[in-house]
């Protein structure tokens, strides 16, 4: 069974401060010059597309995980003991799969909840906003976002988002406490972000590298019964 949320022509409320200084800058450039004008307003519309709330068709199963981003999978990748030390802990038992996710500056932006869970942590780590080519430089001094959420089976899922040279703010619209359902907005990084998602042992990983996702509808993941 599927559901379907009809939110398409919206912008989502993460997106409205950048599509606010982007019309602001297209009014004094077409004072300036009707050339450099019309360029903005081009750049107003790519910006009203990207950052919109597209409509999705969430499976309905709580033993799905669906995907948290647009984008491309760059790697699916079993964690290792020494990572998950310096990590929020996903839970006991074997160690988490680890799934990097590079959304492109012609996806949507949005990023959502993969599974209905309650955030138990949300905190901004300080750091630098290089490229993103080399992920684990990147996973070691870019500015990056941890949010933590916790499934009523206390399954644990780590979604943490890296700041880049495109992507400059890192937002999570929940504080610590807000319960959502999986497909619910979650953040965005703004713009062109990569993100992780650790998923727990206690899951059957499906996706693959190369992988095409689309937020809230992909499935990535099933629970092991």
């Amino acid at each position: 069974m599927q559901t379907e949320r009809s939110e398409g022509r919206w912008i989502s409320s993460e997106g409205w401060p950048v599509m606010a200084l982007a019309g602001l800058l297209t009014i004094i450039l077409t004072v300036v010059s009707l050339p450099l004008g019309a360029f903005a307003l081009g750049l107003l519309f790519w910006l009203r597309f990207i950052l919109r709330m597209p409509s999705r068709h969430m499976p309905d199963d709580k033993n799905l995980v669906l995907a948290p981003a647009d984008g491309v999978i760059l790697e699916v990748t079993k964690t290792s003991p020494e990572e998950m030390s310096d990590q929020t802990s996903t839970g006991s038992g074997d160690l988490p799969t680890r799934l990097t996710i590079s959304t492109a500056l012609t996806d949507a932006q949005l990023q959502r909840a993969p599974v209905a869970a309650r955030v138990s942590d949300n905190f901004l780590i300080p750091g630098l906003f290089g490229r993103i080519d080399d992920i684990e430089t990147a996973r070691r001094d870019n500015e990056r976002r941890e949010i933590t959420l916790e499934t009523e089976v206390g399954d644990r899922f780590l979604v943490v988002q890296f700041g880049s040279n495109t992507a400059r703010k890192l937002v999570c619209r929940h504080a610590p406490g807000k319960f959502l359902n999986a497909g619910a907005p979650l953040g965005m990084a703004c713009i062109g972000g990569v993100i992780d998602l650790y998923v727990p042992s206690g899951y059957r990983v499906d996706a693959q590298v190369g992988q095409h996702l689309l937020a809230g509808e992909t499935i990535l993941a099933n629970r092991k019964d």
